[in-house]
């Protein structure tokens, strides 16, 4: 049985995700969630905190679970990665709906509130960071490279191809297998 609490943040990362921040009203979130609206006042001091909580959640669940995943060896860690990722936001649940949340609000998050969640997005790149740097300083991947391009190439790949047509499976071993082996005959 979920608490209170995550049944708020629930309703409202399902709202969040199909309207716009100003068009979500906290009668909205209560109703949805089913508590008084001074339900939502106890946890949560305005609409922008809970907005803020919301953020801060999801990707601290992304987070703990990309860095469950990884291992010893960089190709697979790169693989592990690629997979969790698409797997954490092709979900049919409300991972998804917070995936629908960040990439509206991607652009925003260097607001003073959520200055924390932009910080965390960038732990989640940083992980790539490191996946890519360990391997090229194994001489696994190119040296060459522009860590902070490639990343910003692989999470776009994900991002992009994620909507439910492709299995997640399939398109996360296509975009690793692309990123590994090329697409030359």
């Amino acid at each position: 049985m979920l608490c209170k609490k995550d049944s708020i943040l629930g309703a409202a990362t399902g709202l969040f995700s199909k309207r716009p921040y100003h068009m979500v009203a906290m009668d909205d979130i209560a109703r949805k969630a089913r508590v008084a609206k001074g339900t939502l006042y106890y946890h949560f001091r305005s609409k922008e905190d809970l907005y803020a909580a919301l953020l801060r959640e999801g990707i601290d669940n992304l987070l703990m679970r990309l860095k469950a995943e990884s291992n010893e060896d960089t190709i697979e860690d790169l693989k592990l990665f690629i997979n969790g990722l698409a797997e954490f936001f092709s979900e049919k649940s409300e991972k998804k709906e917070f995936f629908e949340v960040l990439k509206r609000e991607e652009g925003k998050l260097l607001s003073k509130k959520l200055k924390n969640c932009y910080e965390k997005t960038c732990s989640v790149k940083g992980l790539l960071h490191c996946i890519l740097q360990k391997g090229m300083d194994e001489g696994i991947f190119r040296s060459d490279l522009d860590v902070q391009i490639i990343s910003e190439i692989i999470i776009g790949m994900i991002k992009s191809a994620i909507d439910g047509k492709i299995e997640t499976k399939k398109l996360s071993g296509t975009i690793f297998d692309m990123l590994i082996y090329g697409i030359k005959a």
